[in-house]
């Protein structure tokens, strides 16, 4: 490929009218030149290297509303404070981020949230911009904000703990966003505060016989009705599945394959980075789809909620864990401890982290460390032995006592 031809001409009016689109530059000042572009618009520029050795342009204004010998005299004016350590491009960069309200940066990261976003997230950063960001940083301007005035800020609110830290993680987060595009200047990020808060990571999993009393629970309120049979296969779905409630909530019957033994998940908490995820139906699983109605698109419609889908079996769960004895705060259990009962269980079948992981849909970020790929037939393996297990604990009293008198005390079965 030929290299660009580089024109330079005495830049004057009557010589700009003429150049055709591109760069071109002015014989006698180094630098100074004039960008005319496809749609016949010329803007005379200055190309010089700032402190640091960057390549730097500056526009000295358009070719119409400044002539070229007064572009000319900015140019000699600029080359020498540029001389002395300037770095005029740089200046006007930090000066009109500084004019900036914080109200002007949380709009432009909405506008591109909008392409960029989960449905949810995208709704939860809304929220937050409307109800705490813009009524407390909005107005400011973003070259006055601290993390001193910040501190104070938050110091003062009195939202719930957590609230609080969300509304200064999402702030953290628009300031970081516009800092990478030049939106709020080179200052450091004043929402890099201490929040005081630390959310202890949660470690509750299932024992046998809290599996046990959870599958009585289930039968017993199965045939008495106080509780609806689409909450109920909701709860079994997820102690039978590796999956996020809200991933089980929105599954449709056209992405499960009881053929191929095969749901696809399309909406889950990585599928922007990772794609849809394939979980394998176990045959515990695949009972209780069969015995599921398709009255829908959905696995588990209600038509109270906008969706068409359930949003919540809270109600359901409460009275089930009460009946299970786990209701009280030193043993209570939460839908989303069944996720990691079920990892839990599958690592005392003898399977390790990196295999439960691919198994259980972990972003890559909790995962990077593995780099062994799970095949398709030991996944399906995985998924079938843990299912197998959670559900024979539900098994009647009499047999655990027979196998135990044949072959000494019951235990879970471990991968050799």
């Amino acid at each position: 490929m030929a290299p660009p031809v580089r024109r330079k001409i005495r830049l004057t009016d009557v010589a700009v009218k003429k150049l055709p689109v591109g760069r071109s530059w002015d014989t006698e000042i180094g630098g100074f030149g004039v960008k005319v572009y496809a749609s016949g618009k010329a803007q005379f520029i200055l190309r010089y290297r700032s402190p640091d050795r960057k390549q730097r342009e500056f526009r000295l204004g358009q070719f119409g509303v400044v002539g070229a010998d007064e572009a000319r005299s900015k140019a000699k004016i600029l080359i020498g404070k540029i001389m002395e350590g300037s770095d005029p491009a740089w200046e006007r960069k930090v000066s009109l981020a500084a004019a900036r309200t914080f109200n002007d940066v949380i709009d432009r990261y909405l506008e591109w949230a909008d392409g960029h976003h989960k449905e949810t997230s995208l709704a939860e950063v809304r929220r937050y911009c409307r109800l705490h960001i813009r009524p407390r940083f909005g107005d400011s301007m973003v070259s006055v904000l601290t993390r001193g005035s910040v501190q104070q800020v938050y110091d003062r609110m009195r939202q719930a703990p957590h609230s609080r830290a969300k509304v200064i993680a999402w702030a953290r987060s628009i300031w970081t966003w516009g800092e990478k595009r030049e939106l709020v200047g080179d200052t450091r990020n004043p929402f890099v505060i201490d929040i005081g808060v630390s959310k202890p990571r949660r470690a509750r999993v299932l024992m046998p016989d809290e599996y046990k009393r959870l599958w009585q629970a289930l039968e017993k309120h199965r045939f008495h009705g106080g509780i609806r049979s689409v909450s109920l296969w909701a709860i079994e779905f997820l102690m039978l599945s590796p999956l996020r409630k809200s991933e089980v909530f929105r599954l449709r019957w056209e992405n499960v394959d009881l053929d191929r033994n095969k749901i696809r998940v399309v909406q889950h908490k990585t599928d922007q980075k990772d794609g849809a995820l394939d979980i394998h139906i176990s045959m515990p699983l695949k009972k209780l789809l069969q015995r599921m109605p398709r009255s829908c698109e959905w696995l588990f419609p209600t038509p109270e909620s906008i969706s068409g889908h359930i949003m919540s079996v809270d109600r359901a769960w409460a009275l089930i864990r009460r009946d299970a004895g786990l209701l009280k705060d030193s043993r209570r259990v939460t839908l989303h401890d069944l996720r990691r009962s079920w990892n839990s269980v599958g690592a005392t079948l003898g399977y390790g982290p990196s295999f439960m992981g691919k198994v259980l849909g972990n972003s890559a970020r909790v995962n990077e460390r593995h780099y062994w790929h799970l095949q398709e037939g030991q996944r399906r393996e995985i998924t079938g032995r843990v299912a197998e297990t959670i559900a024979g604990f539900g098994a009647n009293q009499e047999e655990q006592d027979r196998t135990a008198s044949e072959g000494g005390e019951t235990v879970l079965p471990h991968r050799r």
